[in-house]
């Protein structure tokens, strides 16, 4: 891409990048809950404008509507999680789709032991970190999640960008789901600090890379 278009499309980025951090500053102070809804959903809306801005085709649309998803999902599961749930999963499945129309024609033995087990680790790891904050996660989420991670992992993106922030969306996911136990009962933990910057770093290293 010209170092001028690149230029002309990186307010975008920062401006996402500013609202993850305002987010992520203002979620635990007295900020409106209408206000913090649209600030968490920004970061990932406005990453989504950013892919579409810096490339033309059907590749860049998939991988936006998936950014859009995600952020509308991650932003709606405190007020209602059904809706968040199938907005992610839907992200998810739209991605799985993008990736593996990239797939690698030739692989070695490790990445496909690490595409195995992105498949089958990451819904085991959901299904326990739900199980654990006694939350309902379907199980079908944690599958779509995994397979995503899995194709970008073994397409032929950069596997340390593309995979790499598929991997992070991955442990931000997982975590998220740990912690909801302790959201909801008013602690804070390790896991709840994490989650959202690390699904938010993840996506945001995957749309750059």
């Amino acid at each position: 891409m010209p170092k001028r278009a690149l230029i002309e499309r990186r307010p975008w980025l920062l401006a996402s990048m500013a609202c993850a951090v305002a987010w992520v500053v203002l979620h635990s102070g007295t900020t409106p809950g209408a206000y913090l809804l649209v600030l968490k959903a920004a970061p990932l809306l406005l990453l989504a404008v950013y892919a579409v801005l810096r490339h033309r085709g059907n590749d860049t649309r998939s991988l936006a509507g998936m950014l859009a998803l995600e952020g509308l999902g991650s932003a709606l599961l405190d007020y209602a999680p059904l809706i968040a749930l199938n907005l992610l999963l839907v992200g998810y499945l739209i991605g799985l789709g993008l990736f593996l129309l990239h797939r690698r024609a030739v692989m070695d033995s490790g990445r496909r032991a690490s595409a195995l087990a992105l498949t089958l680790g990451t819904p085991l790891l959901c299904f326990f970190a739900a199980d654990r904050a006694g939350v309902g996660v379907p199980l079908f989420l944690g599958l779509a999640l995994g397979g995503m991670a899995a194709a970008a992992w073994i397409s032929t993106f950069p596997r340390s960008r593309v995979g790499l922030g598929a991997a992070l969306i991955v442990a931000g996911n997982v975590l998220g789901i740990a912690a909801m136990g302790a959201i909801e009962s008013g602690s804070a933990t390790v896991a709840a600090l994490a989650a959202w910057p690390l699904f938010y770093i993840g996506n945001l290293v995957l749309a750059t890379g």
